[in-house]
């Protein structure tokens, strides 16, 4: 069982039940070689608090005395851990020295037996420069010995490890994906990744990553096998990856390098170490360098600077900055920093797990941040979706990119200008100009950019003709007429982007009135007197009250908006519990995490108004975890 309990995008928190515990993702394997058990497991649990480990089973099995111990009294006391143990199952060794004399159903056997709570199938290996008909080839012996596994220990407790190849063709990646997440497992690593990591691939990596997902969808855990520098956790956690193996702590300490979150350093070329680590703060780096226990003890320092990382992304995905991190953390290598570039290319899966609006506002790190899932959704659909409220010319207000929101520094030519003359208004931004009435929607109001002066009128994708404001000269131009009041196009534009298309005009088909708040914000929309939307002081997005979701669901055909339970939950929902993943039978494909919703049952009668935690394809995959949080419930 894996339950989402927090998210950032696609990244996530989340809980994985094993026979030996829960293990909360992401997290790290450390690589324990059961010959040489360069730290222990038993310390790895004491000092730092693994709560999961992975061993290879082909070594343990080919060994006559470890296996003869392990059948015996079962993998967990031979390793002395008491926590979740994964079981490689010798694809690597493959990899590393050619063909091994094991049959895959033998070592799927032999880890059952032994006890492992993750146990791996034998797949092939696919490498970096294995042709198309080889690499599909492969692909189609894994996916079937994944099918022979599940079949054979469908009842068991233990999970099974399905590996995802496919070279580097992204189409083959998803494929593979997608067959095994039809076969219903409940782990999945992505294999064949150590060739690029090795060389620094990380461009084809993030393709390898994006093309897994699409195919697998929420399925997880995912994990990134071979991962074990922790400059690649940020970016790999922003992507969906929930688990990583490490062996990379002890083979660099054997040659004396010592990890950091911005690379690698050798302790003969180290005078300062620059690190709070229990190891660096006892140890200076000469003392380091002359120390007997030099290579454990750097082996100690590149686990704890592992774990530290990882606590970070858990506090960046709390914090719903995940974002900004990866964007500075990719600094730290030139080939890291490119493959940013990449994440274009997952746009249509990144963006379905993107929220509207996020609690801390946007910072810019760097051109990157331009192309953010939320920034390039807003862009997109003012490119593509935008209907101009009126039907008239277009005004561009160009003004300092600090002065948010915008329409507070333009009062004097909004009053000259509204609702007297049928005119639509667009302001530049460093996102691109912006329709005025959105100028409070994040992330246009909730962002810090560098100070400098951005030319609006570029990029503008509206046919209608764009007039540049120009004070008393271009007013004289224009044609007076009837014009709308910026609080109603605020309502119409808004609710088209954040409900769907035409929701603006079903919102505000008959009398609007306002009420604002001491800066002339909206606070409350009413409609014929009816209370049916409130303003989000901190994104500008709108919260669905009753007399809206009425209007909502009269005027809307299923499934739009809706989330429809069980009859079961539809009881409890009425009364203003919470949905939870298990009890949904259907869920729009629109939403997204934090979207606002219209909770139904099976015949479509309105049960309660929610907003969600999950998207669409998360509340119908997940069989537990919260849904979405019920704000007002409806009586029958």
């Amino acid at each position: 069982m894996f339950e989402l309990k927090h998210r950032d995008g696609m990244s996530r928190i989340g809980e994985f039940t094993t026979p030996h515990g829960i293990v909360e993702t992401p997290n790290i394997m450390p690589v324990i070689n059961p010959n040489v058990k360069f730290i222990s497991p038993r310390e790895l649990k004491k000092k730092f608090g693994s709560q999961i480990l992975i061993t290879n089973s082909y070594i343990i099995f080919k060994s006559p005395d470890l296996k003869e111990r392990a059948l015996q009294d079962g993998l967990h006391e031979l390793l002395d851990f008491p926590g979740t143990i994964m079981t490689d199952s010798g694809t690597f060794q493959a990899h590393v020295y050619g063909d091994i004399d094991i049959e895959p159903e033998t070592i799927i056997d032999f880890q059952m037996s032994i006890g492992s709570d993750i146990c791996t199938i034998l797949d092939m290996f696919t490498e970096p420069t294995d042709g198309r008909e080889l690499v599909e080839r492969k692909v189609g012996t894994t996916v079937e010995r994944a099918r022979q596994a599940l079949s054979k220990y469908s009842e068991t407790d233990s999970h099974i490890a399905l590996p995802i190849q496919g070279g580097v063709f992204p189409d083959i990646r998803e494929d593979c994906a997608a067959r095994l997440s039809k076969l219903n497992g409940t782990f999945y690593p992505i294999g064949g990744v150590v060739p690029l990591l090795e060389n620094y691939r990380y461009k084809d990596l993030i393709e390898i990553i994006l093309a897994s997902k699409r195919g697998l969808g929420p399925a997880g855990p995912v994990h990134l096998f071979g991962a074990g520098h922790p400059m690649v956790y940020p970016i790999a956690v922003l992507l969906g990856c929930d688990l990583f193996d490490s062996s990379s702590y002890a083979k660099y300490a054997r040659r004396g390098d010592m990890m950091y979150p911005e690379g690698t350093r050798n302790i003969a070329n180290i005078e300062h170490l620059g690190c709070l680590c229990p190891v660096c703060q006892s140890h200076t780096a000469k003392e380091l360098r002359e120390s007997e226990e030099r290579v454990r003890k750097i082996a100690e320092h590149n686990l704890w600077i592992s774990y530290n990382e990882i606590d970070r992304i858990k506090q960046a995905i709390m914090e719903e900055s995940l974002w900004e991190m990866v964007e500075v953390r990719a600094r730290v290598h030139p080939q890291i920093h490119e493959s940013l570039r990449a994440l274009s290319k997952g746009w249509n899966i990144l963006e379905r797990y993107e929220p509207r609006s996020r609690r801390g506002a946007l910072y810019y790190t760097g051109t990157s941040t331009l192309h953010r899932p939320t920034v390039e959704r807003i862009q997109r659909w003012i490119h593509e979706s935008y209907k101009p409220p009126v039907d008239g010319p277009t005004l561009l207000f160009d003004i300092k990119p600090d002065k948010k929101p915008y329409h507070r520094y333009l009062t004097r030519e909004l009053s000259m200008l509204l609702p007297d003359y049928p005119v639509n208004l667009l302001v530049s931004t460093p996102f691109g100009p912006v329709p005025l009435e959105m100028d409070e929607v994040y992330p246009i109001a909730q962002s810090l950019f560098p100070h400098f002066t951005y030319d609006g009128s570029q990029h503008c994708s509206h046919r209608e003709e764009i007039i540049t404001w120009d004070g008393e000269e271009t007013l004289e131009s224009l044609s007076k007429g009837t014009g709308m009041k910026l609080h109603e196009m605020k309502v119409r534009t808004i609710s088209d982007y954040q409900f769907f298309s035409g929701a603006g005009q079903i919102f505000s088909d008959g009398v609007l009135e306002f009420k604002t708040n001491r800066m002339g914000s909206i606070k409350n929309v009413l409609l014929d007197g009816k209370h049916i939307l409130s303003m989000r002081h901190y994104d500008g997005l709108f919260t669905l009250k009753p007399e809206g979701a009425l209007i909502s669901h009269r005027l809307t055909e299923h499934p739009v908006l809706r989330i429809c339970v069980t009859d079961d939950s539809a009881t409890y929902n009425r009364e203003g519990k919470n949905v939870f993943a298990g009890f949904i039978n259907q869920a729009w494909e629109d939403i997204r995490p934090g979207d606002e919703a219209l909770v139904v049952d099976k015949d479509d009668n309105l049960v309660a108004t929610a907003r969600s935690t999950m998207n669409s394809m998360e509340m119908l995959h997940f069989k537990k975890g919260l849904a979405a949080r019920t704000r007002d419930g409806f009586s029958i």
